[in-house]
């Protein structure tokens, strides 16, 4: 796609409304508790996230921040990039009613929707492993390594990434930390991440 969407955008924009969550649970909007065993591949009991979580809370920042970019933009083939910075913001949404247990409502409240694949820890992280990998590949396929790092840069930046989805599953350290300290280690984590993306694709070219 031209002109091409930079990494760290679409960083962001599969994660925001995880970004949007963490906000929210830090002052106190949104609601969620640690329960050990929940789910194979998850501590979280997430009961209360209807501004971030529902579909038509997707929508709207699915919208709203595809019209941002193309704001911000404002080029020839913005509005394309705009739509596909959209459908990345409404993927999370997706993705994770493929993996969660039913906490995600359409509006607010009950019917709560979610396949919950997290029941089942080895094939749930095998899926999203390697799609992962999947994305890797299609980014070395669509660009090359414009400094000498730029070679080893994407898998260095995916060996970090299976990392970090590891991590995110071991169980709550002890004593639990807080709903706010957890949310507020996540959004320095999403933050990390955007930057190093961003620091990735400096090595390489479309």
């Amino acid at each position: 796609v031209r002109p091409a969407v930079p990494l760290w955008v679409l960083f962001v924009a599969v994660q925001l409304v995880d970004f949007a969550w963490a906000v929210f649970i830090i002052t106190g909007i949104e609601h969620a508790r640690f329960v050990p065993g929940f789910a194979a591949a998850s501590h979280l009991d997430l009961y209360h996230m209807p501004y971030t979580h529902s579909l038509v809370a997707a929508i709207i920042w699915s919208v709203g921040f595809g019209f941002f970019y193309y704001i911000w933009k404002r080029r020839a083939g913005a509005l394309i990039s705009a739509i596909i910075i959209g459908l990345a913001v409404f993927s999370h949404w997706l993705a994770d009613l493929i993996v969660h247990v039913p906490d995600l409502s359409l509006i607010s409240g009950d019917p709560k929707l979610g396949f919950g694949l997290w029941r089942y820890f080895w094939l749930s992280q095998s899926i999203e492993i390697g799609l992962l990998f999947l994305g890797l590949l299609a980014y070395v396929w669509t660009s090359k390594p414009c400094t000498a790092f730029g070679r080893f840069a994407p898998w260095l930046f995916f060996i970090l990434l299976v990392g970090v989805q590891a991590i995110s599953h071991l169980p709550p350290s002890n004593p639990v930390p807080t709903m706010t300290v957890f949310a507020t280690q996540a959004l320095g984590a999403f933050s990390v991440l955007a930057l190093l993306a961003w620091l990735t694709e400096r090595t390489r070219v479309a």
